[in-house]
């Protein structure tokens, strides 16, 4: 190898290692590879030097306490991936009880098994012969369980590259046990397989707690909040229900080939999907790390799906292009009838794994926002349909008849992850799901019904305020009722922007406008903070509409996802400065309670039929106004609609706020951490309810956020997630009271709404 090629190998290598998710990835893949191959060894290794019995009985042992373990892990494999990166301070104290709860699980499942042993294994009658063999078969249950979960501890803690030297140590511990324990007979399996698990589990055990302390030693062992046990509940139910019903499905299928075709059918199946299914572990491995990074890094998770699925797909599609040509020749080694009655089944399950690198990396992304509801629909979908059409499946195709319903199943799942927006990999400023296109049908009417009325009312709008009505004009955006025209001024003049109100909503909007201007101007001294306002040229009814001519500032929004973020500091620096100017001391009272909660939560009950519903809000009432009544804040005159698009910015590369426009929303004396809120929320790669949700069960990224932004909230003492539901309900209001011909859709009130009322029950 040349010295050229050498180095470019190494510059590769160490950007492959540099990369924390593809590092994972490797070593996660690396690490199935390699028990695989020990795992083939210590079997063929047992069959020679044990007898059949005892490793017949051994396999049934192990299969056991594998199972029993699976259920024992409560759903926290994935757990440990979605909390651990935020446990702060806490992590060891999760850790090891989360160990404490899962081994108390192991010991009730393993107790139940010895129970019912005569029902379901009547070969294993010597686990219950003795006390002894009844403490050593509950003991290995427990180990094991602990075995497993601790691969997700260090995948968590982002060290995953311990994972493949911990599995290979185990692998080769219980080769050499084998021999050890060979006098053991019907336990020589069992014993070869605990034993030197519990060496490694001590030996990991240790290796995580100094992982543990090197890390919070390193980030000076700040405190985060700690996640709630409601919020950890809510994801690994789901999570544990949807992952034992992942595993069975495979398991109920080989039962459904075996009653419906045979034993020898059977074979061909089992066979099949057991090479296939290598291909699934790839982006299962993948999507492990996905989840750990992501969570660790919020702000640029559809990144790191992006990344991940380009690494998976790298390994599973040639992979799936020689499988699929070379699975007739090794099948065949298995012997000929396998090449002939097994190839069809398994070139189909290859093919499908190329859509499953959509659906594995959807899952991921999914456990990342907490969405359970999607994880548990998508392995219900799937159980119900390879199931339900199996059977008719395989007699009416035979036995590819199941590899053409995993592909069908696999690929409508993928298409339901493209097309709903929930695949995790754009941003909301980048993809719109169908979903998110029905909602948008309202804005896009009310643009078509502004264009029509431009002829109509704009002329006679212009010349009631003295503007020349053969002046340019152009529509601008707007998402109200209100007709937004942007008119070019003569030369020397100033440009315009004319406001007209089509609708009560509109005119109600334009009026709070202009006195929100119009306060904020007899209330500022600061030139500079005056200068970033729009200046009233003419306020006009004309024919029961509301007519504003302003003056149009000079500046440039900035609403892609990355350049919104980049210019956050900016922007609440700004804001911030205009909350000192206009901020006073006050005592939340009764009349406070009631324009801040009350008002805009009889809005949304408007809006929501259903006891239940009414309910939720009704109690998110109670606990509002028990929680803020006599409180004393820091009010100031806010924005009220604070986002991207509603801040201009100079035209350079460093973000620089030239002007704060439509000030509808505004408010004299509201709590300046609404505005800070809103921001974040809109500057997030997902919609609204999605975010709000996220923040109640973990704030953590918001808090990351504003520290990177150097943000504090004014008002911390009422609590984040108090202030964040009053900032949603802020929103959520405005957004309904906006237009009166074109209000939100459905669509939007199940996307932003309901999931939060979920969440605050």
């Amino acid at each position: 190898m040349s010295s050229s090629m050498l180095s470019t190998f190494n510059g590769l290598l160490r950007e492959r290692l540099n990369d924390p998710l593809r590092r994972s990835s490797d070593a996660l893949i690396i690490g199935t590879g390699l028990t695989s191959l020990l795992g083939l060894a210590f079997w063929a290794l047992a069959a020679r030097w044990l007898s059949t019995e005892s490793v017949g009985i051994g396999a049934a042992v192990v299969s056991a306490v594998t199972l029993l373990a699976n259920i024992a892990t409560l759903g926290m494999r994935n757990g440990f991936l979605r909390f651990l990166p935020t446990a702060g301070s806490g992590t060891l104290r999760f850790i090891f009880t989360t160990y404490t709860v899962c081994a108390l699980a192991a010991i009730a499942a393993a107790g139940v098994f010895l129970a019912g042993q005569p029902l379901w294994g009547q070969q294993l009658g010597f686990l219950t012969q003795t006390p002894l063999s009844m403490a050593a078969f509950i003991l290995g249950t427990v180990v094991w369980v602990i075995f497993v979960l601790q691969d997700q501890v260090l995948i968590g803690l982002r060290h995953a590259g311990w994972v493949p030297l911990e599995n290979g140590l185990a692998s080769v511990l219980k080769i050499a046990a084998l021999p050890v324990f060979a006098f053991a007979s019907l336990w020589a399996v069992f014993a070869a397989t605990v034993v030197p698990s519990i060496i490694v589990v001590l030996a990991v055990t240790v290796l995580i707690r100094q992982l543990v302390k090197k890390k919070l030693a390193a980030s000076a062992a700040v405190r985060s909040e700690p996640t709630s046990f409601k919020t950890v509940l809510g994801f690994v139910v789901p999570d544990h229900f949807a992952s034992m019903l992942w595993f069975a499905t495979t398991d109920v299928l080989t039962l459904i080939v075996l009653n419906v075709a045979g034993p020898e059918a059977s074979a061909y199946w089992y066979m099949a999907n057991t090479i296939g299914y290598s291909l699934y572990l790839v982006t299962s491995n993948v999507g492990s790390a996905l989840i750990s990074e992501s969570v660790h890094d919020p702000a640029n998770a559809y990144r790191h799906a992006r990344k991940a699925l380009r690494h998976s797909a790298q390994l599973v599609l040639p992979a799936a292009v020689i499988g699929i040509l070379l699975s007739s020749f090794a099948l065949g080694l298995l012997g000929e009838d396998y090449a002939q009655f097994a190839t069809g089944t398994l070139q189909l399950i290859l093919a499908s794994a190329v859509p499953q690198l959509i659906v594995g990396i959807g899952i991921a992304m999914a456990r990342v926002r907490g969405d359970m509801l999607t994880v548990l629909g998508v392995y219900a979908f799937t159980a119900l349909m390879l199931w339900g059409g199996s059977t008719f499946a395989i007699e009416l195709w035979g036995l590819p008849g199941i590899g053409i319903m995993i592909l069908l199943n696999q690929s409508l799942v993928a298409v339901f992850f493209l097309a709903s927006g929930r695949s995790g990999l754009w941003p909301d400023a980048e993809h719109r799901s169908l979903a998110q296109r029905l909602g948008e049908i309202p804005r896009a009417l009310r643009r078509r019904s502004n264009n029509r009325s431009i002829g109509q009312i704009v002329p006679g709008a212009l010349a009631s305020c003295g503007v020349d009505t053969s002046a340019d004009i152009r529509l601008l955006t707007s998402n109200s009722d209100t007709l937004v025209i942007a008119v070019a001024a003569r030369e020397g003049a100033t440009d315009l922007v004319l406001k007209v109100g089509t609708s009560e909503a509109a005119n109600q909007g334009i009026a709070a406008h202009s006195r929100a201007l119009q306060q904020l101007s007899g209330a500022l001294e600061d030139p500079e903070l005056l200068g970033l306002l729009p200046k009233i040229v003419a306020h006009r009814e004309l024919e029961g509409n509301q007519i504003l001519l302003e003056t149009r500032l000079v500046g440039a929004a900035r609403t892609g996802f990355d350049e919104s973020r980049l210019s956050s500091g900016a922007a609440l620096a700004t804001m911030s400065a205009l909350h000192r100017a206009t901020g006073v001391e006050q005592l939340i009272d009764d009349a406070w309670l009631e324009q801040m909660v009350r008002r805009p939560l009889r809005v949304l009950a408007q809006e929501l039929p259903g006891r239940r519903a009414h309910r939720t809000l009704k109690r998110t009432e109670r606990r509002l106004v028990q929680e803020l009544v006599g409180r004393q804040v820091h009010s100031s005159f806010i924005h009220g609609d604070l986002w991207p698009g509603n801040i201009l910015f100079a035209d350079s590369d460093e973000p620089r706020v030239q002007g704060i426009v439509d000030w509808e929303n505004a408010a004299g004396q509201g709590l300046p951490d609404a505005d800070i809120l809103h921001w974040w929320l809109a500057v997030q790669p997902k919609e609204l309810g999605g975010a709000v949700v996220s923040v109640l069960h973990d704030a953590s990224a918001l808090q990351s956020d504003l520290a990177g932004w150097d943000v504090n909230l004014p008002n911390q003492g009422l609590g984040v997630k108090n202030l964040l539901v009053l900032t949603w309900l802020m929103h959520v209001a405005a957004g309904l009271n906006r237009a009166s011909t074109h209000r939100v859709g459905r669509v939007w009130i199940v996307k932003n709404v309901l999931p939060v009322l979920r969440a605050l029950r």
